[in-house]
């Protein structure tokens, strides 16, 4: 009862490790395609998509995100790392921070946004509780982010040619992890309680069965020695942990 009960408290605590990942990436471009157009320049739109990896860690695109997939802004935390112009963020973390970030990683959604070096592609990648839930939040990515950019632009009043476009590419990819590790400490936690117990059990018995063969082997002095047996009746009762001692 012991092994299954420890077995059973291990898997149920360990719930809040995301099983489910998801990958999707987003395109930074231009209402004209500057990827589609050799006479254009893409490398403003290549430092342009690492401003956006970092903007979109932000609680205000977080917000987004989580009306888009129908989950609690509460339950998601982003991160980068980042790379390309926003390499100079990856540093030494204060220890301030850091203890944000460890009570952060509880959150049952975890997001992570890389820009890519030589294209204006972000891929985020998203850890959730199951792979129906980190897909749905992977879905969410591109809209949730675009409603940001839109807001902005209309409270800007930016030129429909000045504005920035966001393309997804292709469908989230989900696939499951974690979810065999899980199992596997359940059953050793099981193994490792059962095991244990049984050795408890079977050095008690042995204390028992030395008990039981002290007393026959007195019976049996008692019974072919009448000396022993009358210098045992005198001599005072002795309990079976005083023997042990």
């Amino acid at each position: 009862m012991l092994a299954v009960g420890s077995a059973a408290g291990l898997k149920l605590s360990s719930h809040s490790v995301p099983t489910g990942a998801a990958t999707v990436q987003i395109l930074v471009d231009a209402p004209t395609s500057e990827l589609a157009n050799l006479t254009q320049n893409p490398t403003p739109l290549i430092s342009r998509a690492a401003v956006f990896a970092q903007v979109m860690t932000s609680q205000a695109v977080l917000q987004n995100i989580a009306e888009v997939a129908k989950v609690p802004v509460t339950q998601m935390t982003a991160q980068g790392p980042y790379s390309g112009a926003g390499e100079s963020l990856d540093v030494i973390t204060p220890a301030e921070a850091r203890s944000n970030q460890l009570v952060a990683e509880k959150a049952p959604y975890r997001m992570t946004f890389l820009a890519q070096q030589n294209e204006p592609v972000i891929t985020a990648t998203v850890q959730a509780p199951s792979v129906p839930a980190a897909e749905q939040v992977a879905g969410a990515i591109y809209t949730g982010t675009q409603n940001y950019v839109k807001a902005i632009q209309h409270e800007g009043h930016t030129p429909e040619a000045d504005k920035v476009t966001l393309r997804q590419l292709g469908s989230p990819q989900a696939a499951s992890v974690n979810g065999s590790s899980r199992t596997t400490m359940a059953a050793a936690a099981f193994l490792a309680v059962l095991i244990i117990g049984l050795l408890v059990i079977l050095g008690i018995e042995g204390l028992f069965k030395r008990d039981r063969e002290l007393e026959g082997l007195e019976r049996e002095i008692a019974e072919f020695d009448p000396l022993a047996h009358d210098a045992a009746a005198r001599r005072p009762l002795v309990s079976a942990g005083e023997r042990r001692r």
